[in-house]
């Protein structure tokens, strides 16, 4: 699928970097469980005043893929003040970005795929 190849999803990412110059956020392309292949890119995101592990991801949902935001587990608490939850707060407002970002492009990508088939 090309919505989970890592160069397509790195692409995507680039683009979003580039209309969104301001980002202080580290985002990274990972090979989902180190295999590369049509099923490897994984979106991380680094939250700045937060060790939570945070990445994007598809999921198929109802047989469409659904970008989801996943928050692992923590085993300890994280205490912040005002300017570090500002800062938070503006790190997930990037993640809800991205994902509604990556969900518009998979949408285009299946979209065109199926008017492919169709013909």
């Amino acid at each position: 699928m090309p919505y989970r190849d890592r160069a397509t999803v790195d692409a995507w990412l680039r683009e979003f970097h580039a209309s969104n110059p301001d980002i202080v956020t580290q985002i990274s392309v990972l090979d989902q469980e180190f295999t590369a292949g049509p099923e490897s890119g994984l979106v991380v995101v680094s939250l700045r005043n937060a060790s939570t592990v945070t990445y994007v991801q598809p999921v198929m949902r109802d047989g469409e893929p659904v970008w989801i935001v996943t928050f692992e587990a923590r085993s300890d608490s994280i205490d912040l003040d005002a300017g570090g939850v500002a800062d938070l707060a503006q790190d997930l407002d990037l993640l809800a970005r991205i994902c509604g970002f990556l969900q518009s492009k998979t949408d285009a990508a299946v979209a065109a795929k199926r008017r492919v088939v169709e013909s």
